[in-house]
């Protein structure tokens, strides 16, 4: 079937590219322009930033990149920049059979003017009021915008959500829209199962010591970044602290001090006096992920909600054990193959990272069966049910 697909893409450039939504946009687009050759595909791009589809997507001949002015970051004049820069080149491109494509809502999208299929990654802003860290003020500011552009996904012809949980949490705030034309899509998981030298991230003696490791692409209340860390905290009391491992954090954006949750991180640290037992990675390259994943004794998410989790799915194609909050995605997607447990405990949780730490070979079935199931989720399962939905219309 030949259709043409406009995709709003900027997600790639901006603060996002290496969270969720740029992840999910990089790789469904990336996934759609393969599976379906025969699909034409517009791809709206800012001009002279850098993208993390820009060393793959010109393999493509179905795929082509439509320039949308100067870059923009994702922030409170995302509206202006819509109506300035996003929408004008959309109608130029418009064809009459086009269908628009937004992997993430907060950038706006036409759902007035044309067909939009919205991919809507989770609802944990309204659930707890958390539309902005910045001040209050800009918490109200951004709560005005998040509704009135996430209102227009009433006039969308389909939805596609990454979760049961995500579709359920969406319809108790849209009661009105049609179960029938939401799709659920899991996620599909991109990490090279090849091991890389570690000696420039890790300390000299990690192999000995060994470690813990949290990946975080962002540090919201939600992502409990302090939980994890206070659980490792508790952990550490219970053993000779010299030859304990490290808890290793990865991430580039740990490193901003400015931010009172990363500084709030840092103060914990030196509140326990565990400065030499945390390391921070800085920013990694995608190469390092497997064998940080894969060398580490055990994984931990404490995440409060999520729409899906795409980094316990590494962790688990990395053949990690992976202690994971009770949240309601993860123990719809993850419950049987991971160690759950209340994230909001710290004491708990040390416990039960000392029973890993200390009994490895107790998980090694979870961990055969978690890696088992993580290669159900793949990018093309995501692409031929997004296309689906293309087709419906």
């Amino acid at each position: 079937m030949s259709m043409h697909i406009i995709i709003d893409a900027t997600t790639t450039q901006d603060q996002m590219a290496y969270a969720g939504p740029g992840r999910y946009t990089r790789n469904i687009i990336l996934s759609l322009v393969k599976e379906y050759p025969n699909t034409k595909y517009s791809i709206l791009l800012f001009e002279n930033k850098e993208s993390t589809l820009d060393t793959e997507i010109s393999k493509y001949p179905n795929a082509e990149i439509i320039r949308i002015g100067e870059y923009k970051d994702n922030d409170y004049k995302n509206d202006i920049t819509y109506l300035t820069q996003i929408l004008p080149i959309i109608k130029k491109i418009k064809q009459k059979d086009s269908i628009y494509f937004c992997p993430y809502f907060w950038r706006n999208f036409p759902s007035y003017s044309m067909p939009v299929v919205l991919f809507i990654h989770d609802m944990n802003l309204p659930m707890f009021n958390m539309y902005s860290q910045q001040s209050p003020i800009h918490n109200l500011i951004r709560k005005i915008q998040y509704w009135m552009t996430l209102n227009k996904a009433m006039k969308c012809k389909y939805l596609v959500t990454n979760s049961q949980n995500t579709k359920t949490e969406f319809l108790q705030y849209y009661p009105k829209y049609s179960s029938e034309k939401i799709s659920v899509s899991y996620i599909g998981v991109e990490i090279e199962e090849k091991e890389t030298s570690l000696e420039n991230i890790l300390p000299k003696d990690w192999k000995e010591k060994k470690y813990l490791i949290y990946f975080g692409a962002g540090f919201s209340r939600t992502k409990n970044s302090k939980g994890a860390l206070l659980s490792y905290a508790s952990f550490l009391k219970t053993l000779d602290k010299e030859q304990a491992p490290y808890f290793v954090i990865a991430g580039g954006k740990f490193e901003d001090k400015t931010k009172p949750e990363i500084k709030e991180l840092y103060d914990i640290i030196e509140k326990n006096n565990i400065q030499d037992k945390v390391i921070f990675t800085g920013f990694y390259e995608d190469k390092d992920k497997y064998p940080l994943l894969h060398n580490s004794f055990a994984f931990i998410h404490l995440s409060l909600a999520e729409g899906f989790g795409i980094a316990p799915i590494e962790a688990m194609r990395s053949k990690t054990l992976t202690i994971l909050h009770r949240s309601p995605v993860y123990l719809e997607l993850f419950s049987e193959v991971s160690v759950m447990v209340d994230g909001n405990n710290p004491e708990l949780v040390g416990c039960v990272i000392k029973d890993i730490y200390m009994n490895e070979d107790k998980y090694k079935e979870l961990v055969e069966k978690a890696y088992t199931l993580s290669q159900q989720y793949t990018w093309e399962k995501s692409a031929e049910i997004t296309h689906g939905v293309f087709e419906k219309i």
